[in-house]
């Protein structure tokens, strides 16, 4: 899990049936993560006008795919930098 609560981000444009959930140019934040049915349940709250989305991803990486592509940022690849942090030196 990269984003945790607090993240905020701007859905720009509409291109997943994730996306179809939020209005557009508004500015939304995470305010929670959960467990349900094995899969992540994420919701956002929108300043104004006040609204509520929650979303249910497979898993936390899908979740992250989704809020890093409306940041315009990157996810650093955790496993390779675990794999090069046990490797001897």
């Amino acid at each position: 899990m990269h984003y945790i609560t607090g993240t905020s981000f701007v859905v720009k444009t509409v291109s997943t049936a994730y996306d179809r959930q939020f209005k557009t140019n508004s500015v939304y934040h995470l305010i929670n993560i959960y467990l349900q049915n094995e899969k992540v349940k994420y919701t956002f709250k929108c300043a104004a006008p006040k609204d509520t989305v929650e979303v249910i991803f497979e898993s936390c990486r899908a979740a992250d795919t989704f809020i890093a592509t409306h940041r315009r940022e990157r996810i650093p690849n955790y496993e390779k930098e675990a794999e090069s942090e046990d490797a001897p030196i």
